[in-house]
């Protein structure tokens, strides 16, 4: 056990401080204007090959130092849940442990690094629109907004189902059905706040705001696609 602990923290640990111990400078970032195009992308490499070499070397003694912790964290964390309960067995330790591992690492991860694209829509437009514009973008919420983009509100599929049932014209307002006090979180929530604002406000999602902008959504089958919701959850409850 002690072998396999040594050898996948390695590789893992290892691989994790590419962006968790070390993250990239934004200068090194490869710019947003030459994605998708090989020959500046290429060159843009070249040009900065040896501050990557650095960062390179940075991180790689950063990890073998951090993969040592790890590993005897991890040991210690196995002996006393063992000593602590004599009828468990070491592999219904080690998958605790590994829980234990996911959720301290995932729960660091923000609203901006996880959150998907929302479609957005104008405020002059009509239910119809909104109808159609949750058809094409296959979703379950569209972000309402201004002229300068600035979020106004969000219409949901719910919303629209309720306005049909009440027999509105399909030409009513956006404006009307629109939900105009909206939950939102902010580009730095960690996952766990995230969790909480929407078990809270029981709703399914929200818009990442920030500065009256809206940046993208966050819901609970995002978090749920990512294998984090229960896992998660079941880390608060323990707590």
């Amino acid at each position: 056990m002690l072998g396999t602990d040594y050898l996948v923290n390695s590789g893992g640990v290892i691989y994790a401080a590419q962006e968790r111990i070390i993250k990239t400078p934004d200068h090194l970032r490869i710019p947003e204007k030459t994605l998708g195009i090989p020959d500046q992308v290429e060159n843009w490499l070249v040009e900065n090959r040896s501050e990557f070499a650095e960062l390179a070397e940075i991180r790689r003694c950063a990890a073998y130092e951090y993969r040592e912790e790890v590993i005897s964290r991890n040991m210690m964390e196995l002996i006393e849940l063992l000593i602590s309960d004599t009828d468990m067995l070491p592999c219904e330790a080690a998958e605790r442990i590994s829980i234990r591992r996911v959720t301290y690492r995932e729960s660091d991860r923000t609203a901006k690094e996880i959150m998907s694209p929302i479609p957005t829509i104008s405020i002059n437009s009509t239910v119809k629109e909104a109808a159609s514009g949750l058809i094409e973008s296959d979703g379950s919420i569209l972000a309402v907004v201004s002229s300068h983009n600035d979020l106004l509100g969000v219409v949901t599929e719910w919303d629209i189902t309720k306005a049909t049932s009440l027999g509105n014209p399909d030409d009513q307002p956006l404006e009307e059905i629109m939900i105009k006090d909206v939950i939102h979180a902010s580009p730095d929530e960690n996952i766990l706040d995230l969790i909480r604002k929407l078990e809270y406000h029981e709703i399914s999602a929200m818009p990442v705001v920030e500065g009256g902008f809206v940046l993208g959504v966050i819901s609970s089958d995002l978090l749920a696609r990512k294998s984090l919701l229960r896992l998660l959850q079941s880390s608060l409850e323990e707590n």
